[in-house]
């Protein structure tokens, strides 16, 4: 499947005509979910076998999500060295959740940041790319040699270096420092307050790269946190444990603020992608089945859902030239179209029926109520702020009066308005070909 795929990638990439790449994705979508589905059939939910699902699950919106972004950067898609950092971000994805040892894994954790790092200088829009690259340089290489660290120290503890098979049992001295090995997870999901970077790489990314970076790279985070959990026991009554899952929930409250006073539709779309990921967080480091499985189901939905709205972003930006909010309005009067998809976007982000992200909170619901009270009295105020901020996006850019500068309809082109429902249909729909 992952060799099918990929090649498929390329020849999208290299087609010229912009018709027949939207009837290849669409042929690719439904062999890509198809696929997912076979999988889901034949793997059984349940101990270390669930960890083929997620890696199927995670290649599969590795490889629909590079489509996309390519399809939403026609202007620029056209030259072969923009082509080119594309296809090698998605193959050092694929090669990052296809890997089963954790020192490979850590090569190709650290790999994606090269291209994205150029994808970003190359092709930002503003002098400060520079200082958003530095961030995002310093912040992730950081975190992740803790990481090499703790994997070094539970390889020499007797703990196979394999990610799908446990030999040996993890040291009790090893275990002690179980927070620091995984602050490189923490940093790429990224946790509060570990978030600074990501705000400033999204503004100064391209299209494609914030499609990439909020659909995919955040995912490594979450995915790499999942495998690690694996062959690490962490006490849930633990200071430590209980600390970390505090000031994650508050923070993802916190950020949910300020999505609300933001006046940049990047920085808001950034940030709701900070609220949504400490789910991720809390329900991974659960260590219950219905905490992994909701966590997946939310990096599949939030991954889509981000990736969509940013495209959503992109399509405004080219007709006012601008992201503040006050720049944008007048939506309907403008394209109702977009408008239409900027809506089902804004209402799966805030968990509405049927989409993933309704699903996986319901699991993280019934796992925290189970933790602690207080924890779930923070995702109910969570749930609250994401509707908040949702609606906020939607009625900012939707109504109002319109600047007379703005472009009519033709900001509305039809592959703007393919792409926003390849995101929605799979974000509402892949329930459908859940077993």
């Amino acid at each position: 499947m992952v060799k099918s795929l990929t090649i498929s990638l390329i020849a999208l990439i290299i087609m010229k005509n912009l018709n027949m790449t939207i009837i290849g994705l669409s042929f690719l979508t439904i062999m890509s979910m198809e696929a997912t589905s076979v999988v889901m059939k034949k793997v059984e939910f349940n101990g270390l076998y669930s960890m083929d699902l997620v890696m199927g699950m995670m290649i599969t919106l590795t490889l629909f999500v590079s489509f996309l972004s390519y399809l939403s950067s026609a202007k620029i898609a056209r030259k072969s060295s923009f082509n080119l950092v594309i296809i090698s971000i998605s193959i050092v994805l694929v090669m990052s959740f296809s890997v089963s040892s954790f020192f490979l894994f850590f090569f190709f954790f650290e790999s994606v940041l090269g291209p994205l790092l150029l994808l970003i200088l190359g092709w930002g829009y503003q002098p400060e790319r520079l200082q958003a690259g530095g961030y995002m340089l310093i912040y992730t290489v950081f975190g992740s040699l803790f990481f090499l660290w703790g994997v070094s120290e539970l390889y020499m503890s007797g703990v196979s270096s394999s990610m799908s098979s446990v030999s040996g049992m993890v040291k009790k001295s090893a275990m002690s420092l179980w927070w620091l090995y995984i602050l490189g997870f923490l940093i790429k999901l990224p946790m509060y307050p570990f978030h600074l970077w990501l705000p400033k790489a999204h503004v100064e990314a391209p299209v494609a790269g914030s499609m990439l970076l909020a659909g995919v790279v955040l995912k490594l985070g979450g995915y790499g946190l999942l495998r690690l959990m694996m062959v690490m026991q962490v006490s849930l009554s633990s200071l430590v444990f209980v600390l970390l899952l505090m000031i994650n929930l508050v923070g993802g409250f916190y950020a949910g603020l300020g999505c609300v006073r933001q006046v940049d539709l990047k920085c808001l779309v950034a940030y709701s992608s900070v609220a949504h990921m400490s789910l991720v967080l809390l329900g991974v480091l659960s260590n219950t089945v219905l905490g992994v499985v909701g966590a997946i189901i939310i990096m599949i939905g939030h991954g889509l859902c981000s990736s969509g709205l940013f495209s959503y972003v992109n399509s405004i930006y080219k007709s006012s030239h601008s992201r503040l909010l006050v720049m944008n309005k007048g939506g309907l009067l403008t394209c109702p179209s977009l408008v239409i998809m900027c809506f089902l976007l804004s209402s799966s982000n805030m968990a509405a029926p049927p989409s993933l992200n309704l699903f996986g909170e319901i699991l993280i619901f019934g796992v925290s109520g189970w933790m602690s009270g207080a924890f779930l009295f923070i995702l109910g105020l969570m749930s609250f702020i994401s509707a908040c901020f949702s609606l906020y996006l939607y009625g900012s850019c939707s109504h109002g009066k319109g600047l007379m500068y703005m472009d009519s309809l033709s900001m509305s082109s039809v592959c703007d308005v393919f792409v926003l429902v390849a995101h929605w249909l799979p974000l509402n729909f892949l329930f459908m070909f859940m077993p």
